[in-house]
């Protein structure tokens, strides 16, 4: 198990070849947790447990935000490990073409004391995406 910071180069893609195909062993001191009441911690949410990934549609269709790869780089520079996984699918277009598409998956294992505050974490956000769905039903 590596134990480590993200790897960035340039911003560029990172994949699990980055990490030799080993999970990132990640501890409190290691990460940063975002704000509950926020895309990037909705964006984090959706990738727990691990071995989830993300892409941007599914994102856009929880969050009505098309910006997940802004959350990610925010969680990326907050220590989280996420790579990408690039695809590609053909469109539905009257002109058929292949267009290239990224998942996101957090590619870590965590330490237990890390991993309780992750159960609270996602119990938290959770519960603000639960009460903000009922005041919008309610309005």
């Amino acid at each position: 198990m590596i134990k480590s910071k993200v790897i960035r180069d340039n911003r560029r893609h990172i994949t699990r070849a980055d990490y030799k195909d080993t999970p990132v062993l990640l501890g409190s001191e290691n990460v940063t947790f975002p704000r509950v009441n926020s895309l990037q911690a909705r964006a984090l949410r959706r990738l727990l447990p691990l071995g989830r990934t993300l892409s941007h549609r599914e994102f856009d269709f929880i969050s009505h935000s098309y910006r997940l790869g802004s959350y990610i780089g925010i969680l990326r520079d907050k220590g989280w490990v996420v790579v990408n996984h690039d695809e590609a699918a053909t469109t539905k277009d009257p002109v058929h073409r292949e267009v290239v598409f990224t998942r996101y998956e957090l590619f870590a294992e965590f330490t237990p004391e890390l991993q309780r505050k992750i159960n609270k974490f996602c119990k938290a956000v959770d519960q603000f995406e639960a009460e903000a769905t009922a005041t919008n039903k309610a309005a």
